[in-house]
C-alpha cells in the first residue's frame, strides 16, 4: 500500500470503496511505472494480480462506476502525464526532470478529485496539499539519485 489506509480512510470521509479505488489505481499505476522502468522485478503473481484488479476489480467498484465519467477523465490526463514525464526524463535535461518530478505524480489528481466527491472541494484542497506533501517527500533531489540510479541499472541490462 502506498498510503496509510487509516489516512486514507480519512481523505475519502470513510468510504471504503473510495478507498479500495484509491488502493487500486496507485497499485496499478506503481506497477506500471515498474514495467515501463524496468527497475524492479515484478512476479507472476503481482503481475496477475495487478490484471485481475484492472480488468475485474475496478471496473466493478462502485464508487468509481458512480463517478465513472469525472474519475476517468482524470484517469486519461494523469496517464498520459506520465507517459510525457517518461518521455521527459528520458530524453531531457535539467529542465525537463524538473518538469518530470511533478508531473509523473498526477496519479494523486485521483485522490484529490475522488475527496472532492466525498468532501467537496474545500476537503479536496486540504487532502490535495496533504497528499503532494506526501508524494514528494522524496524531494527533487533524491528523485533525481532515484533516477540516476534507474538509468544505470537499464543501461546495464542493455
Amino acid at each position: 500500500m502506498y498510503f496509510d489506509e487509516i489516512q486514507l480512510l480519512r481523505w475519502m470521509k470513510g468510504d471504503k470503496l473510495a478507498v479500495e479505488y484509491i488502493e487500486i489505481i496507485c497499485d496499478v499505476a506503481h506497477k506500471w511505472d515498474d514495467l515501463i522502468d524496468k527497475d524492479k522485478v515484478i512476479s507472476d503473481d503481482a503481475i496477475n494480480k495487478l490484471f485481475f484488479d484492472v480488468l475485474i476489480k475496478l471496473p466493478r467498484n462502485t464508487f468509481y462506476r458512480k463517478n465513472f465519467d469525472h474519475l476517468n477523465s482524470v484517469l486519461m490526463n494523469a496517464i498520459s502525464n506520465w507517459q510525457v514525464a517518461t518521455q521527459l526524463e528520458r530524453e531531457g535535461e535539467d529542465y525537463e526532470k524538473s518538469i518530470a518530478f511533478i508531473l509523473r505524480s498526477s496519479y494523486v489528481d485521483l485522490i484529490t478529485q475522488a475527496a472532492l466527491i466525498c468532501g467537496g472541494n474545500k476537503w479536496a484542497c486540504q487532502v490535495g496539499k496533504e497528499v503532494r506533501k506526501i508524494t514528494h517527500n522524496e524531494t527533487y533531489e533524491g528523485y533525481l539519485k532515484n533516477l540516476a540510479i534507474e538509468i544505470n541499472s537499464r543501461s546495464a541490462k542493455k
